[in-house]
C-alpha cells in the first residue's frame, strides 16, 4: 500500500470517527429531552414511552461507542504503521 493510499484510509477513518462522536453527542441531547420528558408526565402510557425509548437509547449509544473504539484503534494502528 503506497504513502497515499495510507493517507487516503487514514482520512476516511477519522471523517468515519467524526461521524461518529457526533452521532453520539446528539444521542447525549436525545437522552437528556426523554429524561426531561419522562419527568414531567404523568400519562401511563407517554411514561412507558419514555422509559423504552431510553432503554432503546441506552442500547444505540452502547452500540455507537464499540464502533467508535473500533474505529479509534484502527486509526491509531494505520499511524503506527505510517
Amino acid at each position: 500500500m503506497t504513502k497515499k493510499e495510507q493517507k487516503r484510509i487514514a482520512q476516511e477513518r477519522e471523517e468515519e470517527r467524526q461521524a461518529l462522536a457526533d452521532e453520539i453527542t446528539s444521542l447525549h441531547e436525545e437522552m437528556a429531552a426523554t429524561l426531561n420528558n419522562f419527568s414531567d408526565t404523568i400519562e401511563p402510557d407517554l411514561l412507558e414511552y419514555y422509559t423504552y425509548y431510553y432503554k432503546a437509547s441506552q442500547i444505540k449509544h452502547s452500540y455507537l461507542l464499540r464502533k467508535l473504539k473500533k474505529v479509534y484503534y484502527e486509526i491509531e494502528e494505520s499511524r503506527n504503521v505510517m
